[in-house]
């Protein structure tokens, strides 16, 4: 039996980021810009390169899984993968074989959130919080059986700056560092301090909020996303960092579904 090579892909709003495993190995991880306009021949002569610098034939690739939150790129790269691959994709659901949901409406639940409980259950158990943090700022709760129980999603760092350069001509787009102080004496600070330690504040409330309706104090808390590094000295309860938990989750649903078809 030919050894498995799977092409996961982590659609989001902002990043397409790609992992390649051979086996249960991650053996590349890139990251693409979501353009909007982006043909299925684009996205294949991209990922052919792709496969080629992880020392991967694209011919060897047969299996793909796609978590997507941006539907016409979701698209675009399944489309990719039937064409270029050979490979009927599969697509990361809110109800899948091997992921409890207990959510009102599971179907409701982003495919990235789904990755993100499904492996950082299965790395550090549960009660369990995930932070993501990407163009949303989520925040996962998973119980002591694995169960998806919801969370919280509120603006991201990048979508909150937008949103105030928008409707506010006069207040600049600031590049993001930690503030080492509560006033800012310049405009840029003063931005940065509330993005980023408001930001901090509001998480740090709602993990007290989620802990005590969870009954579980010592819920362990992780974090993900691109800028989890950044946020992690302002947030002190983060245990740890796993910058692949949405590819991880990908492949552990992915092997899940194939076992469950057998």
């Amino acid at each position: 039996m030919s050894e498995s090579v799977l092409l996961a892909l982590d659609i989001g709003n902002t990043h397409v980021v790609l992992g390649i495993f051979r086996g249960d190995k991650l053996t590349i991880r890139r990251r693409l810009s979501t353009r909007s306009g982006r043909t299925a021949d684009e996205a294949g002569v991209l990922v052919t390169m792709l496969c080629r610098d992880a020392g991967v034939q694209p011919e060897e690739v047969n299996a793909v899984a796609i978590a997507s939150v941006a539907p016409k790129a979701g698209m675009v790269f399944g489309e990719m993968a039937e064409s270029y691959l050979g490979v009927k994709p599969v697509f990361i659901r809110g109800e899948m074989e091997g992921f409890l949901n207990l959510y009102r409406n599971p179907r409701a639940v982003g495919a990235d959130r789904v990755c993100d409980a499904v492996a950082g259950f299965a790395k550090y158990g549960g009660p369990l919080l995930i932070l993501d943090f990407g163009t949303a700022i989520t925040i996962d709760v998973v119980n002591h059986e694995g169960g998806y129980l919801g969370g919280v999603i509120m603006p991201g760092l990048e979508t909150a700056m937008e949103s105030l350069h928008s409707a506010a001509a006069l207040l600049p787009k600031v590049h993001f560092h930690v503030p080492d102080k509560a006033i800012g004496t310049t405009t840029d600070e003063s931005i940065r301090i509330g993005l980023l330690r408001g930001t901090a504040s509001g998480i740090r409330g709602l993990i007290e909020a989620i802990r005590e309706e969870l009954n579980a104090p010592n819920a362990t808390i992780i974090a993900t996303g691109g800028q989890a590094h950044m946020m992690q000295p302002l947030l002190p309860e983060i245990q740890a960092i796993e910058p692949d938990l949405v590819l991880e989750g990908i492949y552990l649903l992915y092997q899940r579904l194939v076992k469950a078809n057998d």
